[in-house]
């Protein structure tokens, strides 16, 4: 069972045709605005974790291109990334998929292994006192064992399940700690299968809330919303995500709403993808990857557009908690994946 898909996002435009599979983001602990962490892809394909100013400059790729990185995230102090690699997996092109959790220092030095290598894991996070690693994983037995899991920070115990797979679903992904430990954000997915001879049901995604512990366990958005890839706001009131709340053609949008679900909102209102079969015609626009600043005043994201007079544009936006003053960040846009913006000093 691979989960790749939902690890990244990518588009690709052919005469007339875009399709992306929108992805992730990662928790923002509060404090001081410092430095950003992303995934890119190098010349050969594969992604690579990189770090940057908040206005991209200083920006330095700290994974080897022999190896892959994915889903960079901070530490709360901003000493350590954690982040998931393919890179212990004896043999990448059989149909076992090995990924492994594992963190470095913000150059990329002092890289320490975390998991197993059993199975899949990845999509990980830190706790808000640094102690813990939460992570998605389906220790090679999907789907019995897929679920979240928790492990020391260090490494120095086996993980700890918190979530099971209902019947129903297939992927549970993307935990998040809230800022004061209390409560874990994740997603969940379900359909995309055939149910029956000649009818399939489309898949959805919802995202759930859950104690440490697996108690009280909440579903905070509606299905027919797509919600996925949810970060807390630093204050812990509010939670950003992508969805595809709107429209036919709509395919990912940034939203926002309460810590409980309540008072939705579309903060981007991307155009999505119409007017195919014309490439004058065709207009693209969508928006993910969505993550907080550390101080609560800005929210960065990856934006995706294509028109016939523009070509195809990628880059990491900011805007406004209200969705106002979206703006390109650098002097040329970076398809930077899975922003997570962190406290770590600024590079000079």
């Amino acid at each position: 069972m691979s989960n790749l898909r939902r690890g990244t996002s990518a588009a690709c435009l052919v005469i007339a045709l875009a399709l992306v599979v929108p992805g992730s983001a990662l928790a923002t602990p509060p404090g001081t605005n410092g430095r950003i962490t992303y995934m890119q892809f190098d010349d050969n394909g594969q992604f690579q974790v990189w770090v940057a100013n908040p206005d991209l400059t200083g920006q330095t790729q700290i994974t080897p291109g022999t190896s892959d990185g994915w889903m960079p995230g901070w530490s709360p102090d901003g000493s350590r990334i954690v982040f998931a690699s393919h890179r212990d997996d004896p043999d990448p092109n059989d149909a076992v998929e090995i990924m492994d959790v594992f963190t470095m220092r913000p150059d990329g030095s002092d890289v320490r292994k975390l998991t197993d290598s059993v199975g899949y894991s990845g999509s990980a996070s830190w706790s808000p006192d640094g102690r813990w690693i939460v992570y998605s994983a389906d220790r090679a037995d999907y789907p019995s064992a897929q679920g979240i899991y928790l492990i020391p920070s260090d490494g120095s115990a086996p993980p700890h399940r918190i979530t099971t797979l209902p019947a129903g679903s297939w992927w549970q992904e993307l935990p998040r700690f809230s800022p004061d430990g209390s409560r874990l954000v994740f997603n969940e997915y379900r359909g995309g299968k055939e149910l029956r001879k000649g009818a399939y049901v489309a898949e959805q995604s919802a995202l759930f809330t859950v104690r440490p512990d697996g108690t009280d366990l909440r579903q905070i958005t509606p299905w027919g919303i797509h919600a996925s890839d949810a970060d807390w706001s630093p204050d812990g009131k509010r939670l950003v995500f992508g969805a595809q709340p709107t429209h036919i053609g709509n395919i990912g949008d940034v939203m926002i709403a309460d810590a409980d679900g309540g008072h939705l909102k579309d903060l981007t209102q991307d155009h999505g993808l119409t007017g195919l079969g014309n490439i004058k015609a065709i207009e693209y626009e969508e928006s993910f990857n969505p993550a907080w600043s550390p101080d609560g005043t800005k929210i960065i994201f990856l934006a995706f557009s294509f028109n016939g007079d523009d070509g195809f544009v990628a880059g990491l936006q900011t805007m406004n908690p209200d969705g106002s003053g979206r703006t390109f960040i650098g002097e040329e846009p970076v398809e930077g994946h899975q922003p997570d913006w962190g406290t770590a000093p600024l590079a000079p």
